[in-house]
């Protein structure tokens, strides 16, 4: 897998770094490849391979045991912290094991950049990665770093906040010194409140237990006259095949499927689309007639590798949370922020837009 070059992040980067249960400050114990961030209050949370856990203890835990044992048993300060943790939410839980299969196993193994780049257009209509210049950003829900990739080549700092462990793959993916990845609950976000001058979130909102309760927890993050850019599934006024490849209909049934079976329905899918859809679009393209290749649905992922297309039919499969948002449900969340926008995006969700007051 690529990489750009490894360096550790500033400690200006570190200290909008909080306790995801207490939001006091923390302080680095060792180094970035292996340490420790504690509180004053004394709690621990290790970093492992470049990367916070800021995961609330309740679902420290968990991850921990099923991905990190070890290092649970080398720090006694993050057994403690976690010892007494409450049982998680089942639903947040099945959601960060989800997301840790579909941003860690079905991982590119390349970084399709162009591809990213599409989406980001998709996503923020009329807003550039370079927009953000100059700018400490935050992404809310940033998976295996598709989005952050592009935003932190431009941005002072970039600070990419995760659920899963889709932020170890995006790490390894951008080493760069003005980054950094963390894992953390958006709910309860790890971090110091107006400490970016903007955050932007693309699809991950609506996949919370509560949507408008997690915008309601990151939203203090920004500064005073700081922007916000966000991204939902909307299926009011959308086209007849995004509101189609949703599978509402089939997510009952897969997701209490166990993870196999979850595989094996999201082939079956893929290989339908392969006969149905992407093998005409290239046909179509070799004769030249690359404007209607392009109207077939999802014909942009049609000379994708296979492992790609898998993966993208399985994300419709995979969520297990997703609620479908209108554009006067998201102006109810900003109402209280400054040039407010809710636009159609490309006719696959909802971009809204606005400025922190600063008065």
């Amino acid at each position: 897998m690529a990489t750009s070059q490894p360096d550790d992040p500033p400690a200006d980067l570190l200290a909008l770094l909080a306790c995801p249960v207490t939001g006091e400050p923390l302080r680095l114990a060792g180094t970035l490849a292996d340490g420790l961030l504690t509180s004053p209050a004394g709690r621990a949370y290790p970093v492992i391979g470049g990367v916070p856990r800021l995961l609330p203890p309740d679902l420290l835990r968990p991850l921990l045991e099923r991905a990190h044992p070890e290092f649970a048993d080398r720090w006694p300060a993050v057994r403690a912290t976690v010892a007494e943790a409450a049982p998680p939410d089942p639903a947040v839980l099945d959601t960060l094991a989800a997301y840790d299969y579909q941003h860690v196993e079905l991982a590119d193994a390349a970084l399709p950049i162009d591809e990213w780049r599409a989406t980001w257009s998709r996503f923020q209509p009329g807003i550039e990665p370079r927009a953000f210049a100059g700018q400490t950003v935050l992404e809310v829900g940033c998976g295996e770093g598709r989005h952050g990739w592009l935003v932190g080549e431009h941005a002072r700092r970039l600070v990419g906040l995760d659920l899963s462990r889709g932020v170890e793959v995006a790490r390894l993916r951008d080493r760069r010194p003005n980054t950094l990845y963390v894992q953390g609950d958006l709910h309860r976000p790890p971090l110091l409140p107006g400490g970016f001058d903007a955050l932007y979130s693309n699809g991950v909102l609506h996949h919370t237990p509560d949507p408008r309760a997690a915008f309601d927890a990151v939203r203090p993050l920004v500064r005073p006259g700081g922007r916000i850019f966000v991204w939902v599934y909307g299926l009011d006024g959308m086209t007849w095949w995004y509101r189609a490849s949703h599978l509402s209909w089939l997510r009952p049934l897969t997701n209490r499927l166990p993870r196999p079976a979850q595989v094996a329905v999201a082939a079956a899918g893929t290989a339908a689309l392969e006969a149905a859809v992407w093998a005409p679009a290239r046909a179509l393209r070799r004769v030249g007639l690359d404007p209607l290749a392009a109207r077939l649905p999802f014909a942009d992922a049609a000379d994708r590798p296979l492992r790609a297309k898998l993966r993208r039919v399985f994300d419709r499969l995979n969520p297990p949370v997703t609620h479908y948002l209108d554009a006067d449900t998201l102006r109810g969340w900003m109402a209280d922020l400054d040039d407010v926008t809710v636009v159609d995006a490309a006719g696959q969700g909802w971009s809204a837009r606005g400025r922190v007051p600063t008065g």
